[in-house]
């Protein structure tokens, strides 16, 4: 399945942040009798996929909590031992775009975490949100004060929410809602808030209006009375998320035909595109591979939307098993023709995928544990694609330069003292050159000495420093042995694996090998991330029906922690 996330990961985000809001109901948390929980929705344009943080008003040192957030946006939080008032934070992703949101409430009940309701609270005490909840010095914050600047934001959103069949009477702070593209949900998708400077802009991506807000004074500036397009754009977003629907189901428990006339009515044949491949070609691929089964595409969300020409580009996230697949595509382009919406693809011309990854060999006796980034560029569609350069922090020199091996499937490092093919080991001065989190690389792609295309990849975490690796950090393949490895000649063996907390099943490779070149391998990428073994069935067999006498065999395993960073066992 590794391979098939690589084709799809390719897609130039699909971050669509659709804000829609119809008529929700009020909601508890605005009055004066407290609540012994905190609960409502993080959303932005989608469900959240993280957590929240409640902090409380005990002083002098104060009482947090962190609590998960559901499938739907929804989070629950006790608060019956905390002090009222509480701020709290929703941290995770939408779309493959990290967020860090804050919202406040003065008595529990139900409270939203939005970036609406973080500009709420931002103007209510004149700085970005963060710094308040990190100085801890809410205490005297009131309902009143909620209300007010609640009231005030909504005033300048008015035209577009009742445009969207939003009530006048919403309550942006308090109101109930769902996560479907309608009511508030489907505002949340139209409108976004970036901050800089001190300076609030929130944006309606549908007519490109946009109002600011100075933090220091909570004052706003500017209108947003166009509404033009708004009900066609409403309609339009649910047609994408109903897509998107049909497409999860048909995988839901097997996987459709090729032909299949309900998978190719959501293509546009002409124009798709993903990781350099034709529908054609990618549908040949996740229509024969069984690790497609129980996958589900959710959490759609828009980054860019032309009502005049129909286009949009599609944010979205990949479960399997109920798993977040963070190696799995993030965003797609979409067309509208004769009234329905298609699906194009990442319109890449080859696959990119840059991660962390960090690897243990637990048999070398030395050197056994390494991290850096693992950069996978592939010219599936044969586009031509002869090398690659990627620049960012980290590499000696500020890049580094990748060819197309023909004997591989996958792009490796022109400079032969990096002799890890695509994996560049780093030291912790490198590592401690990436950002945090949202580091920015930049590869651009070469047929001979042209530039073909230009294209961005952001991490979601910088890889993990060596000082913070132990072989306590990676899971132990505790089957076979290494004695039992090295006696299998072909037939079907069971691996055997722990892990440590946090960590899932990612990826299994099981290859054999002699001396004269021939090999043959089994991949596995559908596990469950309770699944704990797996029968491996493999037979010294090349792809071209050659037998021969294993000399090598090789296990290679990698888990993946709640950012997406690979962990590998090799032995």
């Amino acid at each position: 399945m590794r391979k098939i996330w690589c084709l799809l990961k390719t897609a130039v985000f699909f971050s669509a942040t659709i804000l829609f809001v119809s008529a929700c109901g009020g909601g508890s948390g605005g009055g004066t009798t407290p609540s012994t929980t905190l609960s409502g929705k993080a959303a932005a344009g989608a469900p959240i996929i993280g957590s929240v943080t409640i902090k409380d008003s005990t002083t002098p040192t104060a009482k947090t909590k962190t609590v998960p957030i559901a499938a739907d946006g929804n989070y629950l939080v006790d608060v019956s031992d905390l002090k009222a008032p509480y701020m709290v934070r929703a941290d995770g992703y939408v779309g493959g775009n990290e967020y860090h949101l804050y919202s406040a409430s003065t008595s529990g009940g139900t409270v939203n975490i939005t970036p609406l309701t973080d500009l709420i609270v931002a103007n209510i005490v004149g700085s970005v949100a963060k710094t308040y909840f990190d100085n801890g010095s809410f205490s005297k914050l009131t309902d009143a004060q909620l209300t007010a600047q609640s009231e005030a934001l909504k005033a300048k959103l008015l035209p577009v929410l009742q445009a969207l069949g939003v009530s006048s009477s919403i309550d942006l702070l308090r109101a109930s809602f769902s996560t479907d593209h309608t009511g508030l949900d489907a505002a949340l998708d139209v409108l976004r808030v970036d901050t800089t400077a001190g300076v609030a802009t929130i944006t309606n991506v549908i007519t490109n209006q946009q109002i600011t807000s100075t933090l220091a004074t909570g004052s706003y500036s500017g209108t947003m009375t166009d509404t033009n397009g708004m009900g066609t754009a409403l309609t339009d977003i649910q047609m994408i998320s109903d897509g998107f629907k049909r497409f999860s189901a048909l995988f839901a428990t097997s996987v459709p035909g090729e032909a299949n006339a309900t998978l190719l009515a959501l293509f546009d044949s002409a124009t798709f595109m993903q990781g350099g491949q034709t529908l054609t070609s990618f549908l040949s691929e996740i229509t024969t591979n069984p690790s497609m089964i129980g996958i589900s595409f959710a959490n759609i969300s828009i980054i860019t939307f032309d009502v005049a020409t129909g286009r949009a580009l599609v944010g979205f996230t990949v479960f399997q098993h109920g798993k977040v697949q963070t190696d799995a595509p993030e965003a797609w382009y979409m067309i509208k023709k004769n009234g329905a919406w298609y699906m194009q693809g990442d319109q890449r011309l080859a696959s990119i995928s840059i991660k962390p990854r960090a690897e243990y060999r637990s048999q070398d006796t030395s050197s056994q544990i390494s991290t850096g980034l693992n950069i996978n560029i592939e010219d599936r569609g044969s586009q031509g694609i002869t090398s690659a350069v990627v620049t960012g922090k980290g590499f000696t020199g500020g890049s580094v330069t990748m060819i197309n091996q023909i004997n591989q499937s996958w792009f490796v490092f022109q400079n032969t003292q990096l002799n890890n093919q695509n994996f560049y080991n780093m030291t912790d001065q490198q590592i401690g050159a990436i950002a945090d989190t949202g580091e920015i690389y930049t590869v651009v792609l070469y047929k001979g000495t042209t530039p073909a295309a230009t294209y961005t990849e952001k991490l979601r975490k910088r890889p993990y420093l060596n000082f913070e690796l132990t072989a306590a950090s990676f899971a132990t393949i505790t089957a076979p042995t290494p004695t039992a490895l090295r006696a299998f000649n072909g037939g079907t063996i069971t691996v055997s694996w722990t892990a440590p907390a946090g960590l899932t099943p990612n990826w299994l490779d099981f290859q054999m090998n002699d001396n004269s070149g021939n090999s043959s391998r089994a991949e596995y990428g559908s596990m469950l991330p309770t699944a704990t073994s797996q029968n491996v069935t493999l037979q010294p067999v090349t792809s071209t029906g050659q037998t021969f006498t294993p000399t090598n065999r090789f296990i290679w395993f990698s888990f993946t922690d709640s950012f997406g960073r690979e962990l590998a066992t090799s032995m």
